[in-house]
């Protein structure tokens, strides 16, 4: 059995817009997280291939956590791709994340592939996130056009 995600959602505007939603610190500040589950409150990157990124925040109980990685692929407004390392489950866990936008006439469809998991409980768990996530970044960029 392949533990991966693969999911997909159409946004409401030019790839170039998600692109930078997701690589520009102060956009994903401003999206990425909700009252009802967790927050980032900090974003660095060194957005090129080998650069690195960490994310912190904090969760609805208040609890800090950190997700850092590694970019593997950047090729603006089309591919962005990651490695993935996050704290909050004891033993850290590193996958890959990939990212493909692709134009359409209405917009972007966003292709999201995460691969590498070690059991299906955190395969699992990403799927939901990845699904808040995507759909967070999704309002944002169509509310702030």
């Amino acid at each position: 059995m392949s533990l991966e995600i693969h999911q997909e959602i159409e946004i409401g505007v030019p790839a170039e817009r998600v692109f930078a939603a997701w690589t520009t610190p102060e956009q994903v500040i401003a999206w990425w997280g909700d009252d009802d589950s967790y927050h980032v409150t900090d974003w660095q990157c060194d957005l090129r291939v080998g650069g690195k990124w960490i994310s912190r925040g904090k969760g609805k109980d208040g609890k800090p956590f950190t997700v850092q990685g590694e970019y593997t692929r950047v090729e603006p407004p089309h591919h962005l791709a990651f490695s993935w390392t996050h704290d909050w489950a004891g033993v850290p866990e590193t996958t890959h994340v990939a990212l493909e936008l692709i134009a359409t006439k209405t917009g972007t469809l966003l292709k999201l592939h995460h691969t590498g998991f070690e059991n299906e409980p955190s395969c699992a768990g990403h799927s939901q996130g990845w699904i808040r996530v995507t759909g967070w970044m999704k309002t944002f960029v169509e509310t702030q056009k």
